[in-house]
């Protein structure tokens, strides 16, 4: 099957069989809506693995600081909640800014993240990518209803009560709150139906308790339970609780962020009695009130998350902590579960944080890539090291990359590029079922059916260089070989001038030797990186376009391109760019029919990018 004809397009001008639905969906949205769908749903398909590391991490960080302060322990719950917070917006942000310094013309695939996903299923995955960010969003949007309701509950709870009639209680509450350091006005209130003490608000909080407890709990214990909620308000709890709400609510289906979330408000209560014992200079006493508490407690009330309760945590953990307080820990001790978590969570974030250089993947696996090639070699040409590789020694047919060797074995001959050539019957006989065909009899100079072989990949333009070769047809064959040796090409036989033969075969690293010699070649150069070319033929202009949609577009340095398709072959493309790392060789073959190499290109420059080789 003859190359198709070159048409004015882009690099979604059609959309893979393969890939409809996603293409399908982009067409449906804008370009940015787009990418920053694909980029959130990439962020939310890593912090699954992302999350639960952080959680075990913690876990591990925990269980060496069994001995330690609940400061210490709540610090690190916090540092791993907040964490979870950061490494997808992280990863959102730089999806995102990757994608805008490669024009954003692909939608975002998470190549910046070191999972290793074969492509097959990177491509399921990011067929459900608007679906899963949709689900997302229904999730969220339920989560943040549960939190609002929860933040009216409190609004009407600290109007609905007037303040205290009793002053001596609300000078107790202001003497504590003076001790404990908070300049802020402390309002006590009674709340009838609550079944224990709540602290509401940040900026003018309130401290509301049940008119029962008042009744049945004796003085002493009482001003404990108020100094454990002063304690609240002086480390602003209900901040702090109400960012925790916030987090629970965008990563809602993670497990460990509800876990995370649950043991900082363990360690927050046990926070609060630290600060209430010493407060009243009686830890035994504040532990009684606690016991109390849980014996008054109603087991028909229901309280938001927003709100600070006395009865959170662990209560008789508490208890036993208040009357036997544990051993401060070694210095040496508080060391190791640092030294833990920080490793972990490292190697959590590595690839999102720091990347590393190496795309190399000998096992044929693409780092969360979409690599619709089979055979794909990324050469940096400076120091001739291979960045990335895929069954680089398999061999397979060509298609139209033939020309470039074609074109190569024409220029060694030095010929005038001035001289006319006319493509005669045989040459035309090439390409009938094609329509990139020259017509029979059209004259055109050597120059300019080099252009049009290697520009737009013309057939008939390729033949008629090889019948026009010194000795004729024969001789090309016999140079064809002659330079195919002195390349040092071990595994790559051509057959015939354009690619058509499925016996035009090569390999992926020895196509990247192919680009490197044509580089040399300054007309090669410049006939495969011009975007179009008007050529009269018999009289009239006729314009011809590039085969590769990326020469020309903005932001793309393309020193060398070349495209190829046939059945046998697929869709095949090479290019040199000098845009990134100065310049990077790019060998992709055996896409399939319906498939884009071009797409190919920008997700290895992506990756490039991603990596910080550019």
């Amino acid at each position: 099957m003859p190359h198709p004809p070159s048409q004015p397009s882009t690099v979604f001008g059609t959309s893979p069989r393969g890939n409809s639905q996603v293409s399908a969906r982009r067409r449906a949205m804008s370009p940015s809506s787009w990418t920053f769908v694909q980029a959130l749903g990439w962020a939310l398909v890593h912090f699954v693995w992302q999350g639960a590391l952080i959680g075990m991490a913690t876990a591990l960080s925990l269980r060496l600081l069994r001995g330690a302060s609940p400061r210490s322990r709540y610090a690190l719950l916090c540092v791993s909640l907040l964490l979870c917070l950061g490494v997808p917006v992280l990863d959102v942000y730089r999806g995102i800014e990757t994608v805008s310094r490669t024009s954003g013309w692909l939608p975002m695939t998470g190549s910046h993240v070191a999972l290793t996903i074969n492509s097959r299923a990177s491509l399921a995955i990011q067929a459900v990518l608007p679906w899963l960010v949709a689900a997302w969003l229904v999730g969220v949007a339920a989560m943040s209803c549960r939190l609002a309701a929860g933040l009216l509950w409190v609004r009407r709870l600290g109007r609905a009560f007037p303040d205290w009639p009793d002053t001596h209680w609300q000078n107790c509450v202001s003497a504590l709150a003076a001790r404990c350091g908070v300049s802020r006005s402390v309002t006590l209130r009674v709340a009838a139906q609550l079944s224990g003490p709540l602290t509401i608000g940040w900026w003018r909080p309130l401290v509301l308790v049940p008119a029962a407890l008042l009744a049945r709990m004796p003085p002493d214990l009482f001003e404990a339970v108020l100094a454990h909620e002063v304690a609240h308000i002086k480390r602003a709890d209900y901040l702090v609780n109400l960012l925790q709400s916030v987090i629970e609510a965008l990563l809602f289906y993670h497990p460990a962020v509800w876990w995370l979330s649950r043991q900082i408000r363990i360690e927050r209560e046990c926070l609060a009695d630290q600060i209430a014992a010493a407060l009243i200079q009686n830890p035994r006493r504040l532990a009684l009130a606690l016991e109390q508490l849980d014996i008054l407690q109603s087991t028909n009330a229901e309280y938001t998350p927003v709100a600070q309760s006395a009865q959170g945590g662990h209560l008789l953990d508490r208890i036993k902590r208040l009357c036997q307080p544990a051993p401060s820990a070694t210095n040496w001790a508080a060391r190791v579960p640092a030294i833990a978590f920080g490793l972990v969570a490292l190697c959590a974030t590595t690839q999102t944080l720091w990347p590393s250089p190496a795309l190399r993947d000998t096992a044929g696996v693409v780092p969360v890539g979409l690599l619709e090639s089979n055979h794909v070699v990324v050469i940096d040409d400076n120091s001739g090291q291979v960045l990335f590789q895929r069954r680089p020694d398999d061999i397979v047919p060509i298609a139209s990359l033939t020309k470039l060797m074609t074109a190569m074995v024409v220029l060694d001959a030095q010929p005038d590029m001035n001289r006319t050539i006319r493509i005669d019957a045989s040459d035309a006989e090439a390409l009938r079922p094609s329509r990139t065909g020259l017509p029979v009899g059209a004259s055109l100079p050597l120059y300019a059916v080099l252009q049009l072989a290697l520009m737009s990949s013309n057939n008939s333009a390729a033949y008629a260089l090889a019948h026009d070769y010194p000795g004729g047809f024969p001789a090309f064959q016999a140079a064809m070989r002659a330079k195919i040796a002195a390349l040092g090409l071990k595994h790559t036989t051509i057959d015939e001038p354009t690619g058509l033969s499925p016996l035009n075969t090569s390999t992926a690293s020895d196509v990247s030797v192919m680009v490197n010699a044509a580089a040399r070649y300054p007309a090669i150069a410049r006939a495969t990186t011009d975007s179009r070319s008007v050529v009269p033929i018999d009289g009239k202009l006729v314009e011809y376009q590039n085969t590769n949609p990326l020469v020309g577009q903005k932001g793309w340095d393309i020193a060398l391109s070349k495209t190829g398709f046939t059945d046998a072959a697929g869709r095949c493309l090479i290019m040199r760019l000098r845009s990134v790392r100065d310049s990077v060789t790019m060998v992709f073959l055996d896409a399939g029919p319906a498939a884009f190499p071009a797409r190919d290109a920008i997700n290895i420059r992506r990756l490039l990018l991603a990596h910080k080789l550019a």
